[in-house]
């Protein structure tokens, strides 16, 4: 499969969990050798990732070096590797491939051995660093700022993190995609943490994980092809059967907001700009567009359904031609709940106070389609990952 043809290629998936100290070396060991597989694909597929830095704690054993219980460091050297053999295909437009949300504490404890890496991965372009309030180490914020930044989550192992990484990621109505290795949790917390989280899914496929309208239906079947069967089952298998179960996933969408009223006297320039830039745009970039004004929805009620389908897409196109009071409400909205939002209007639109301090493309009728086409690319890859306007 052409990397651009994956739902990987330039989104950036976040892989979180942790072992307990008591738990057997043998299933660390698999987990560390499943997270390396994993990465390899995902980065070859053109994908990036979300992560953390710190302390790469290990059980002591006086016999030989356990493997650590948590999973950054091996993503992160795994990546490294990537990149330097030149296996990866991430889209240098769409921003540095690996995002790390950290604290000032944790980056205190990254160990000694690890600092070369880490000093080679921040001069290399690579890796944009995140990071809550100074002084802080709040898991939950760490947990919060990197859920934002997440297109699809992978966890195993872990416990109370996990369950609240899950829920942030699936109350965003992003795929969650559990493994059952029973690796405990680094702080012997939680309700069972990844392998419960697997358990439910199994249970409710739909509720973390969509499909791509010909593979509907399948979706219990592939989770049950992951299974690590308590890590008896080959590790190589379960890492392409996992990589096979990212390919089938659904498109995440982007949600328009413009002006629809077709008496309106720029409703047809606005509507030419939308099927022949923005569909052109958002379908290069991989995205399925919902555009409110020819999709059908399922709400009884349009303004309900307006929200709902705003408030999970992956992001929002926001065109105040015309300067409708809609646009702004949800604009707003996007902006109000640290949402990824593209702000665009016809040259020469005057934009209302505040908001001529967000970037806005405007763009203009009279241009060649092909330039209209590569202006709006470029605008894009220069805002679409820009930092977000409300961060904790």
């Amino acid at each position: 499969m052409n990397p651009k043809q994956s739902i990987v290629y330039g989104r950036r998936i976040q892989i979180s969990g942790s072992a307990n100290f008591k738990t057997d070396t043998r299933l660390t060991h698999y987990a560390h050798d499943l997270v390396s597989r994993l990465v390899r694909s995902i980065l070859k597929d053109g994908g990036g990732l979300v992560l953390g830095a710190g302390k790469e704690p290990r059980p002591e054993n006086p016999h030989v070096q356990a493997p650590s219980i948590l999973f950054d460091w091996t993503a992160i050297e795994t990546a490294a590797s990537c990149f330097a053999d030149g296996s990866a295909t991430w889209p240098k437009p769409y921003g540095p491939p690996l995002i790390v949300v950290t604290s000032q504490k944790s980056e205190s404890e990254i160990p000694e051995t690890r600092r070369p890496l880490w000093e080679s991965l921040l001069k290399s372009g690579l890796l944009r660093v995140e990071s809550i309030f100074a002084g802080s180490r709040s898991g939950a914020m760490l947990r919060e700022r990197q859920a934002q930044h997440g297109d699809l989550l992978i966890t195993l192992g872990g416990g109370t993190g996990v369950e609240h990484l899950a829920d942030l990621y699936l109350i965003r109505r992003r795929p969650v995609i559990a493994l059952d290795l029973p690796l405990g949790a680094s702080r012997d917390d939680g309700t069972g943490g990844s392998e419960r989280i697997a358990q439910k899914s199994r249970e409710n496929p739909e509720r973390f994980i969509r499909f791509q309208t010909e593979f509907a239906g399948t979706e219990n079947a592939r989770l049950s092809s992951i299974s690590t069967r308590a890590g008896t089952a080959d590790v190589e298998t379960v890492a392409e059967n996992l990589h096979v179960l990212m390919r089938l996933l659904a498109r995440p969408y982007v949600f328009y907001t413009r002006l629809l009223n077709p008496k309106h006297p720029k409703f047809n320039v606005v509507e030419d700009f939308f099927r022949t830039v923005v569909d052109h745009v958002v379908a290069e970039f991989g995205f399925e567009a919902l555009d409110m004004g020819i999709h059908n929805t399922e709400h009884a009620f349009l303004n309900v359904a307006v929200f709902d389908n705003l408030h999970y897409s992956t992001a929002v196109i926001a065109d105040v031609t015309g300067e409708r009071p809609n646009c702004y409400i949800e604009l707003g909205y996007g902006l109000g709940h640290a949402m990824r939002v593209i702000v665009t209007a016809e040259e020469g639109t005057e934009l209302p106070f505040d908001q001529e301090a967000i970037p806005c493309h405007f763009w203009d009728p009279s241009l060649p389609l092909d330039k209209r086409r590569l202006l709006f690319q470029e605008f894009w890859r220069k805002n679409i990952d820009r930092p977000l306007l409300i961060t904790n």
